[in-house]
């Protein structure tokens, strides 16, 4: 529901603001489903996008500029692509860490480390592959992508079984939780914004 929002957004030319656009797919998941709010996946998929469109906001021209100079077009492009994907990972990570601890009394350890790569994996090769298979009657294309994502699994698996891969600690209570969101609010806020530090 959110891509399909987005993309009628997009075809229509009222994609001025994302927090808008986001706002409206959450409203059509509402209406589409009001149980909705009582799974703790609907809290986890939008408190993560929410963030990453929050923590990005201002951060990523600023920190590819400081690039500028002698060095290469093709470096500058090459930090400013790994300085957003660490601003998400970060974002994503820490965003989401208060509420898994809430709603599952545990939180996996290695997964920055597994989402470095299957976020990846999945977003710029699986997705595609299927995708073209869908407009292409070509076997091999899901092959392929089967291929890549047994891959995956199996490393994931590899990851998960890792000693020690899973931290369980006590369940926080309530008010522990808003303060870290709070919290996390100040950390990931854009420059500039009152209250920041930094």
């Amino acid at each position: 529901v959110m891509v399909a929002v987005a993309a009628l957004a997009v075809a229509l030319g009222r994609a001025t603001r994302v927090s808008r656009v986001l706002a409206v797919a959450l409203l059509a998941v509402l209406l589409l489903d009001p149980w909705a709010p009582l799974a703790p996946g609907f809290w986890l998929s939008y408190g993560a996008v929410a963030a990453l469109l929050y923590a990005g906001a201002g951060r990523l021209d600023e920190r590819a500029g400081a690039w500028h100079g002698s060095d290469p077009a093709w470096r500058r492009r090459l930090f400013a692509t790994l300085a957003r994907f660490g601003l998400a990972q970060w974002a994503a990570t820490l965003s989401t860490l208060p509420l898994v601890l809430f709603f599952f009394q545990q939180f996996s350890l290695v997964s920055p480390l597994a989402n470095a790569f299957a976020i990846p994996l999945v977003s710029l090769v699986v997705t595609p592959l299927a995708l073209l298979a869908a407009l292409i009657p070509l076997d091999a294309l899901l092959w392929l992508a089967h291929a890549v994502l047994a891959a995956l699994m199996a490393a994931l698996q590899w990851l998960a079984d890792v000693p020690l891969a899973v931290w369980t600690p006590a369940a926080p209570p309530s008010w522990s939780v808003l303060l870290a969101l709070l919290g996390l609010a100040l950390l990931l806020a854009p420059r500039g914004m009152p209250g920041r530090l930094a």
